[in-house]
Formats: structure tokens, C-alpha cells, sequence
């Protein structure tokens, strides 16, 4: 009878991903998301508990170098998000490792991670022996960049305003009101807000981190007001003005991120950007 026996090997690596960074002051670090790898493991034909393990110990200690794999690729493509079943099974020679499933469709950090793997130190267990090895990868910022997708869909061109004060105002945010923001610029400068709306919005996977940042101690709700610069090269520079947010590490990273974001020739000049956090999406209706 096959014997499989489920290892409760779940390793849950969201720390960081450079979180030391994440505190620095502005321009001295990027913005990252925070991002998770749990494994876990279950036996294959003719192997013990006691086996398992010893492969779950051997693949387990391998798992830092997993969460580097993942670190580095979500800086560059931070939608990468979803599952890897491997299987590991024993020979005279050591272990081999193949994909059983892909779920993560990302050949990069696909090969990273076998490569991690692969580097495993099987030389205590004797075969027979094989595991099955379920990483899931999942990250802060991936549902961030699914929201702003749906968001282009809808929102190619926003539509500019007059507000009270007779400036011209373009707004925008998460469907859940989590994260909302403004542009506020001259009346006459309708192509150039539309512009820098468009950057705010492809930024708003970096605010969502901000907001969860804000609301590791306190209520992360209130508004954070900036002056934002746009050079002709697309570069912008932006300085918060005031806050409401409690915990300062929010506006911060919200100053960085809209610094940060990459600007289109038209948001060249300035403009106000306010960037509003709700304490929650089930009281944003409150």
C-alpha cells in the first residue's frame, strides 16, 4: 500500500524583502513588496515519515536561497506570483528534482529556483525515497498590479475638473477605496494632470505597500499632500508637504514612490498630489 504521509513543513518567509531598505530615509533605498514562499511536503511511494524528513530538512535548507530567487525577480516583475509542485526522488547518487506542475509561468524565476534546489544535500537519505514539494509565491505587490490593470481597462484617460479653488483635478484609486488619490494642477493644464495621473496610477501597487506599512502600529488612515516636480526627462522630485497619516514610514513611502514612478513628457511642470489611506475597506462606505 502507497504510504503517504503530509510533512507540516510550512515555512512562511515574509519578513522582508529588504525591509531594512524600506526604512531608510528618501532616495537612499527602493520600494519593494513583501513577499511570501511557503512550502510544503508529502511523501511518494515506498517512504517513510522518517525519510520525508530528512528530504523536507534538506529542501528546507535550501529555502533562503528560494526567497532570494523571489526577491530579485518580483523587483523586476513584481505580478509573479503562484505555485511550484516539484518532485524529489532519491538515487544511489543523491536526488534528482523535476517540475511536477508550473504555476508560476515565469522561466527566471523558475530556473533560479530549481538551480536553489537542485543544490540540496540529499546524502542522508538513503533510496528509496521520493517527496512531493509544493512552494506557493505570493507577494504584496501583485495584487496591487491586478488592480491597476483592471484600472487601465476602465480608466485609459481620466477625466479633469474644475474644483472648488478653480484648479483642475483628476482622482483615482483602488476599486476598494483602500488606496485614492488626487492630481491637482493649473485649470489649463488638463494634458499635463491626465499625465501624471496615469503615473500615480501605474504606481498604485507601491502605495498599497505604503498604506500596509502605515498600519503596522496605527490606523493607517489620512491624507498625505506632495509637491511633485516633473522634468523634462521624466524624472520626478517630490516632497511631502503635510500629513494626516500617524505613522511617518507611510508618507515617506509615499514620497519615494511617486519619485520614483516614471513620468511621460506631458507631466512635465508641477503639480499637487494627494494620496488618501482608508482604515479599511469594510468602513470606506462608513
Amino acid at each position: 500500500m502507497r504510504h503517504f504521509v503530509l510533512l507540516l513543513a510550512t515555512l512562511v518567509l515574509a519578513p522582508t524583502l529588504s525591509a531594512s531598505a524600506q526604512e531608510m530615509d528618501e532616495g537612499e533605498a527602493r520600494i519593494t513588496a513583501t513577499a511570501n514562499v511557503q512550502m510544503s511536503i508529502e511523501s511518494g511511494p515506498a517512504t517513510t515519515s522518517a525519510k520525508l524528513s530528512l528530504i523536507g530538512g534538506a529542501v528546507g535548507g535550501r529555502i533562503g536561497d528560494v526567497r532570494r530567487c523571489y526577491r530579485e525577480r518580483t523587483e523586476a516583475a513584481p505580478a509573479v506570483r503562484g505555485q511550484l509542485r516539484l518532485f524529489v526522488e532519491m538515487t544511489p547518487g543523491g536526488g534528482t528534482v523535476e517540475v511536477q506542475r508550473d504555476g508560476l509561468n515565469d522561466r527566471p524565476l523558475l530556473q533560479c529556483v530549481l538551480r536553489a534546489v537542485r543544490a540540496a544535500q540529499f546524502a542522508s537519505v538513503r533510496p528509496p525515497g521520493s517527496a512531493y514539494v509544493v512552494l506557493d509565491f505570493n507577494n504584496s505587490a501583485a495584487e496591487g498590479v491586478e488592480r491597476t490593470r483592471e484600472l487601465r481597462a476602465t480608466e485609459d484617460t481620466a477625466d479633469v475638473t474644475t474644483n472648488a479653488e478653480g484648479r483642475g483635478e483628476a482622482t483615482g484609486g483602488t476599486p476598494d477605496g483602500l488606496v485614492r488619490f488626487r492630481v491637482v494642477g493649473d485649470a489649463d493644464a488638463t494634458a499635463q494632470i491626465q499625465s501624471v495621473h496615469r503615473a500615480v496610477r501605474a504606481a498604485i501597487p507601491q502605495l498599497l505597500d505604503c498604506r500596509r506599512k502605515a498600519a503596522r502600529r496605527e490606523s493607517p488612515a489620512g491624507d498625505v499632500f506632495v509637491d511633485l516636480r516633473v522634468a523634462a526627462n521624466g524624472r520626478g522630485q517630490a516632497a511631502s508637504r503635510r500629513t494626516t497619516v500617524a505613522d511617518a514610514r507611510g508618507p515617506r513611502c509615499v514620497t519615494q514612490a511617486l519619485g520614483r514612478a516614471r513620468y511621460e513628457g506631458e507631466a512635465r511642470g508641477r503639480v499637487q498630489v494627494v494620496v488618501t489611506f482608508a482604515a479599511d475597506a469594510a468602513t470606506t462606505n462608513d
